[in-house]
Formats: structure tokens, C-alpha cells, sequence
């Protein structure tokens, strides 16, 4: 009988331990880590996002990350880089996130932005030296997005998952599908594609001048020409930080726009506008 007692005892004992630790892993588990006040979003995206290389993390919206966070204590800050596939389910997801270089807009069902961070000089085409004397021997101020697309010689290039201004944008979906345009995935996409035109695969892209002076100084390649567009003209392009729109985004964005008037005015954050840019920010 004593026996019997102590093996009941023991399994008792062992029941007890097992049940004691499975509450606790639950316990464990049932903690919500706290979310962060604001949640910055990255890509690898030179030179908006650089990870590696001469120009690490100087790129344009680390730089802008890196000083409002100085200017953001005491709230919390994290950083998640991620590649775009990544991203585009998070924003379907409606996760509390920021990201802190996009174009200016009327806020969204999924965006609230802030005020302005940044001045781009105006998209244009870029295509090589060589081909923009062939196809032009009295060269133009600027090129015409859609006779170059009705051109059906010249292969056009753009990221798969790059969107434009309207005016820019309905030309481009006007010809998708066509056996002339082609378009590139993945975030290093841009880049692919000045490379895929200096060796002459494609023809020409769409894209800022400060993505051609990245690639010229990072391949030491000066073949290649931007020009404006006929369409969108010296029109400058304003960027400003986005963030999911729920109470969490609104939060952020107050946050951020109360301090935006000392990082427009930063010496080390105009520096690196003019840099990539040769534009300095305004914030009117």
C-alpha cells in the first residue's frame, strides 16, 4: 500500500510539473511583444535604401530614418528590411508600418502622409550616349515617352512593380503587353536595367537622374544620358513618409511632422538632398 502511495504521489508530482510548465510556455506565449511607435519599412533600393558598398547607409531615406530618429526620443523606433514581396503583404495586411520615402499624396485608405521631406528633380527617359545621338543628331531638351513606346525598334524597360505619376503612368499601360516593353522584378530592378542598356538589351528606362548617378559612380560607367519628358516636363516630384491609416499611422505622422521643420533645416540631411538630388528639401 505504502508503494502504491508513493507511485501515485510521484505521478501526481510529474502531472503537476507538466501542466505547470505548459502554463507557463503559454503564459510565455500569450505575451505581446510591444509595438513600436513607429516602424520603420526598408528595401534594398539604391540610392533610396543602401545597404552595402562605398555609399552604405547613405542613402536618401536612411539618412532621413537616421535623423528623425535623433529627433523622435524618447518614442520607440525599430527597422525591418524586407524584400518588396514582403512588403506588398504587410501593406494587404494592413500591418502598422512607416515608410519613410514615398511621393507625396492625398492620404489613402491605407496611407496617411506627412508633410514634405523632398524634392525630386523631374522623371525622365534614360537611355544610352551612343543611341540618343543615332535616334536624335540634333539633340532635343527633352523626349517624348510616347513616340519613343509607338517606336517599336527600341525596347522600353521599367521595374515590374514601379508606378508613376498619371500622366506618365496611362502612356506606359497604354502599351503593356507589347513586345517592346519589358519589365524587370525584384527591388534591384532599376539598377538591371541601366545595366541591361549600356550592354544594349534594352534601350531605355524611366527614372530619376539621382538612380543614373548611383549606377554611374558605382560601375564607373558614364555611357549612359537622362533627359526630362515632353509629358511631365520640369515638373518636380515631392516625397514625403507614409504610414498605415489607423490611429497607430496617425500617431507617427504627427510625430514625424512635429520635428520635420528641424530636419529640413539639418546640414547633414541637405547635404545628402543635393548629393543624390542636387535639389534641397522644402517644407512649406
Amino acid at each position: 500500500m505504502a508503494r502504491t502511495n508513493r507511485l501515485a504521489l510521484l505521478i501526481t508530482a510529474i502531472t503537476l510539473g507538466v501542466c505547470s510548465g505548459m502554463n507557463f510556455l503559454y503564459a510565455e506565449a500569450s505575451v505581446v511583444k510591444p509595438q513600436a511607435d513607429i516602424r520603420w519599412i526598408k528595401n534594398p533600393s539604391p540610392p533610396f535604401h543602401i545597404l552595402e558598398g562605398q555609399f552604405a547607409s547613405y542613402g536618401l531615406c536612411d539618412v532621413l530614418v537616421d535623423k528623425l530618429n535623433q529627433k523622435l526620443v524618447p518614442l520607440s523606433t525599430t527597422v525591418d528590411i524586407y524584400p518588396q514581396s514582403r512588403i506588398d503583404r504587410l501593406i494587404e495586411n494592413a500591418e502598422n508600418l512607416c515608410f519613410p520615402c514615398m511621393i507625396k499624396r492625398q492620404d489613402s485608405d491605407r496611407f496617411v502622409y506627412s508633410r514634405k521631406t523632398t524634392v525630386y528633380p523631374p522623371l525622365g527617359v534614360i537611355l544610352s550616349k551612343a543611341l540618343l545621338t543615332e535616334l536624335y543628331p540634333h539633340q532635343p531638351q527633352a523626349l517624348s515617352l510616347n513616340a519613343l513606346l509607338n517606336n517599336k525598334s527600341l525596347v522600353f524597360g521599367l521595374a515590374g512593380a514601379r508606378r508613376f505619376p498619371d500622366i506618365l503612368q496611362t502612356i506606359i499601360d497604354e502599351h503593356v503587353g507589347a513586345s517592346n516593353v519589358h519589365a524587370l522584378p525584384g527591388v534591384f530592378a532599376p539598377l538591371r536595367l541601366l545595366l541591361q542598356i549600356d550592354l544594349g538589351r534594352i534601350h531605355y528606362t524611366l527614372d530619376y537622374p539621382g538612380v543614373l548617378r548611383y549606377f554611374s559612380m558605382k560601375e564607373n560607367n558614364q555611357s549612359l544620358r537622362y533627359l526630362p519628358t515632353t509629358e511631365f516636363g520640369d515638373q518636380s516630384v515631392y516625397g514625403a513618409i507614409g504610414c498605415t491609416n489607423n490611429d497607430w499611422g496617425k500617431r507617427a505622422v504627427r510625430a514625424i511632422d512635429s520635428v520635420l521643420d528641424d530636419i529640413m533645416n539639418d546640414p547633414e540631411y541637405r547635404e545628402n538632398q543635393e548629393f543624390w538630388l542636387n535639389t534641397l528639401p522644402e517644407n512649406p
